[in-house]
């Protein structure tokens, strides 16, 4: 069974669904000629798709579009999908969309770990979606850059639960940037 027969098959199910839903309108309620009014238009959407109308018409203005509107299209598309996928790498949590912060240039998979078989394009990346850099990060926790893990870990804690917004000295501005650093030094 290919996708044209389930197509035909569905604008016929619709509009045999229309005709008795316009029947039972005029006979029974006339409640049942509004219920009727969307099984009509995607009855017509369908029997357009499935006559081949639709691809045709889609053909037409892609011809008339030219070949350097349709290449400009393609670009603009494969750098959107570049940019999405560079964020993606980069470790965002928001399916490359932006909003959320992303973790830096740090990647989750480690280096040379990209979709081309560990080889990527650098063109693709996206800018740096962070601001902070490794020393701004060690800075603003006030240690040195040969602070262990444990030691990054415990003052963030210290630091955290003086600067947290909903205490009595809490400062919103100096506890985000506590967050971005430590989000950048852990592991």
């Amino acid at each position: 069974m290919t996708n044209r027969t389930i197509i035909v098959g569905m604008a016929a199910t619709f509009i045999g669904l229309t005709a008795l839903l316009l029947v039972a309108g005029v006979v029974v309620s006339p409640v049942l000629l509004a219920v009727a009014v969307p099984f009509g238009i995607v009855s017509y959407f369908l029997w357009y798709h499935a006559s081949g109308k639709l691809r045709d018409r889609v053909r037409r203005e892609a011809a008339r579009a030219g070949p350097g509107e349709r290449e400009r299209a393609r670009r603009r598309a494969r750098t959107a999908e570049h940019r999405r996928s560079a964020r993606r790498t980069a470790g965002a949590t928001d399916g490359g969309f932006g909003g959320a912060a992303a973790g830096g240039s740090r990647g989750a998979r480690g280096p040379g770990g990209g979709a081309a078989g560990g080889r990527r394009d650098p063109r693709d990346r996206a800018p740096p979606a962070r601001g902070m850099t490794e020393r701004d990060a060690y800075e603003a926790l006030g240690l040195d850059r040969t602070a262990d893990q444990e030691a990054i870990r415990e003052t963030y804690r210290e630091r955290a639960k003086r600067l947290h917004p909903d205490g009595e000295d809490g400062d919103e501005e100096a506890f985000k940037e506590l967050n971005e650093a430590y989000e950048l030094l852990k592991e």
